[in-house]
């Protein structure tokens, strides 16, 4: 069996993985969004929603893993897991340099993740917004407001409304 550490080291490597993954899958998610790509963007959108539920799913273990190293290098404790830094300090050797690297870029993965979706927010509230845009225009089209020219309003026959365009 596998020292309380050990397991540790491994959920948190997945774990950076898995947010690596997802922020891979964000910045691709903000360039279909750039370039109208919705078939694309609803393929990303459907991977990371799996990303999330692999990374919710291994909330589970890398807290199973956390709780058993935490009762065995801080008995004294109870209710508060340790965090890897704290277990970091009582660890020796490459074990210890190998957990706070992986602290280290778990909060620069995660950090990058919350810029990546805050970006695709404000990306996700400007396409709506377009989107919301073309539909008044849509829904107003059925008014006629006229066509103007030069020598003023245009018959029916040359007026081009957006809806006709369209069918």
């Amino acid at each position: 069996m596998a020292e309380p550490i050990d397991q540790v080291v491994e959920v948190l490597q997945k774990d950076l993985q898995w947010h690596q993954a997802l922020a891979i899958v964000l910045s691709n998610k903000l360039d279909a969004m750039r370039q109208y790509d919705m078939s694309k963007l609803e393929s990303l959108s459907s991977e990371e929603q799996r990303l999330m539920d692999v990374i919710s799913g291994n909330e589970q273990s890398r807290n199973a893993a956390i709780r058993k190293a935490t009762a065995v290098y801080f008995p004294e404790r109870t209710g508060r897991l340790a965090t890897a830094r704290e277990l970091a300090k009582v660890v020796e050797g490459p074990l210890r340099e190998k957990l706070n690297a992986l602290a280290a870029m778990l909060i620069d993965v995660t950090e990058n993740v919350k810029r990546l979706n805050r970006v695709n927010a404000i990306a996700t509230e400007k396409i709506v917004g377009h989107v919301e845009q073309v539909f008044q225009l849509i829904a107003q089209s059925g008014r006629d407001i006229g066509l103007y020219g030069r020598r003023g309003k245009k018959t029916i026959f040359e007026q081009n409304r957006l809806v006709d365009a369209i069918a």
